[in-house]
């Protein structure tokens, strides 16, 4: 049983750290084409959109997400300029990037508020599972050492839900950003 529970902490204390993708972006790549024979089908349906200029207002200064590995990078403009990252303990000056659209900085702001507190606690919730686990390793038959152990646990489960949070308050203030550029 304690073998599972360190390997459920383990794993807990990894999650924050996973890759995933927020927000993929294929450019110049026809996304309706396919490998299977409804490729055509499907690309035949589909409206045709003239390509656009690049000195199109928007085309030059939509943003957009992209993560690897805990790191997330805004891109502007269909060239991918990256205009500012944030991770788990540096966050983007995103009020900055989105200035301009009332809505987006409110979002930036919520951004920035979350994932202060969610990197803060999830860094204290590893200490203390690490405290914890050291302790119960050390077979101090201590009844505060699974208390400790799960309050760290608790903390960085609390943690990564406000990270996750910030990120989606992100996501929401680069699509308030977009909505108010001119086309």
């Amino acid at each position: 049983m304690l073998k599972s529970f360190r390997a459920f902490c383990l794993a807990a204390s990894i999650l924050p750290f996973c890759s995933s993708r927020i927000l993929a972006q294929a450019d110049g790549v026809d996304v309706t084409t396919t490998g299977s024979k409804w490729g055509e089908a499907i690309a035949a349906a589909s409206p045709k959109k003239p390509a656009p200029t690049a000195e199109s207002t928007y085309d030059s200064r939509a943003l957009r997400l992209e993560s690897d590995f805990g790191r997330i990078r805004i891109l502007q403009g269909a060239d991918g300029l990256v205009v500012g990252t944030a991770g788990i303990f540096k966050t983007a000056n995103a009020e900055k990037i989105v200035a301009g659209s009332a809505r987006a900085e409110t979002e930036a702001k919520l951004f920035r508020e979350s994932h202060r507190r969610g990197a803060l606690s999830a860094a204290v919730g590893a200490v203390t599972l690490v405290v914890g686990i050291v302790a119960s390793s050390s077979n101090a038959n201590n009844a505060a050492t699974p208390v400790i152990m799960i309050a760290g646990a608790g903390g960085m489960v609390w943690g990564a839900r406000q990270l996750n949070s910030a990120y989606s308050s992100l996501s929401r203030a680069i699509w308030w950003y977009n909505r108010d550029l001119a086309r």
